[in-house]
């Protein structure tokens, strides 16, 4: 038999509410998964990076950086680097020692030698020395100082010298001279304060020439020979009056000044504060000459300094 099943009308109301509800809770279902994926499913944004903090306001300041340390002269050979300094010059004769502060400098290790003057004048055609055969100096005094020059002829070595090595030669100044003898501790003599036999050429080891470094024990300070005996040395300086005037002598000639003493001189004569001044046209056996080499104009070259600073040996 064919038949149909009838529903009373307030089954059919419970469905209508019943699928209302479920539409509702579904579209919230839909509605409130997606918000929960926007806020908390896609990328989470970075992070801020905090920044550092800032150090106490109490802590000093970070000191700056040292500066560099200077860079030294470049050496040059048969020279000794003398540090810059003040020293005292002149006190004879009445006249008070002047303070003269002198800049950094080269000075030749020893005197100039025989065999280093020969070959000056063989390449210049200069002169040779009173004593000399030709160009050539006595057999068997290479290594001695070279004696019988004049002012004129020791500048005009260190005038050849200087365009030799590319740098500016020249004599000492008495200050400069007193420098390299004394160092920082007011010498009487380079080794120390008191007279020492048998550390220079002098009446005590005979009252001859020696050949150069032949007293090391005699040697400055900064390791330089002879200043003390063996052959007076030029210097650039001339004689002032007590106004500080170049004085001149009854020729009308400025007489330049010399240091150092020579072996036939007694030991007080060959103390660092002495002096004579003569003319620039003398010529002695017993007076030679050493140079100095200007650090700003010194060569590139020939980087090696000789002679090895040391200590006063006496208080």
């Amino acid at each position: 038999m064919n038949f149909r099943t009838q529903q009373k009308p307030a089954d059919s109301a419970r469905l209508v509410a019943l699928g209302i509800a479920t539409a509702v809770c579904l579209f919230l279902s839909i509605l409130l998964g997606g918000g929960l994926w926007f806020f908390f499913g896609g990328q989470s944004p970075p992070s801020p990076v905090a920044a550092p903090p800032s150090p106490p306001a109490n802590l000093p300041a970070s000191p700056p950086p040292p500066a560099p340390s200077p860079v030294p002269p470049t050496p040059v050979i048969g020279t000794v680097l003398i540090p810059g300094g003040t020293v005292a010059v002149g006190g004879v004769e009445g006249i008070p020692p002047r303070k003269v502060a002198v800049e950094t400098f080269f000075i030749s290790e020893t005197e100039v030698t025989n065999q280093q003057y020969h070959e000056f004048i063989v390449a210049t055609r200069h002169a040779a020395p009173a004593g000399w055969t030709g160009s050539n100096f006595p057999v068997g005094t290479a290594m001695q100082p070279v004696t019988n020059v004049s002012w004129h002829d020791a500048n005009d070595f260190c005038t050849w010298y200087g365009t030799k090595i590319g740098a500016t030669v020249r004599l000492p100044t008495e200050a400069e001279w007193m420098r390299a003898a004394q160092g920082d501790d007011n010498l009487v003599y380079p080794w120390g304060r008191t007279w020492q036999d048998n550390v220079a050429a002098s009446k005590q080891t005979g009252g001859k020439i020696f050949p150069v470094k032949s007293f090391p024990a005699g040697r400055s300070p900064y390791g330089v020979y002879d200043l003390s005996g063996n052959v007076w040395e030029w210097t650039n300086d001339v004689e002032l009056d007590a106004e500080g005037a170049p004085k001149t002598d009854e020729k009308g000639q400025t007489r330049r000044i010399i240091k150092g003493g020579s072996a036939d001189e007694e030991p007080r004569t060959l103390s660092l504060s002495v002096r004579k001044a003569v003319p620039p046209t003398v010529t002695d056996p017993m007076l030679g000459f050493r140079y100095i080499v200007v650090p700003s104009s010194a060569p590139a070259n020939n980087a090696t300094t000789v002679g090895t600073p040391r200590p006063s040996t006496t208080p």
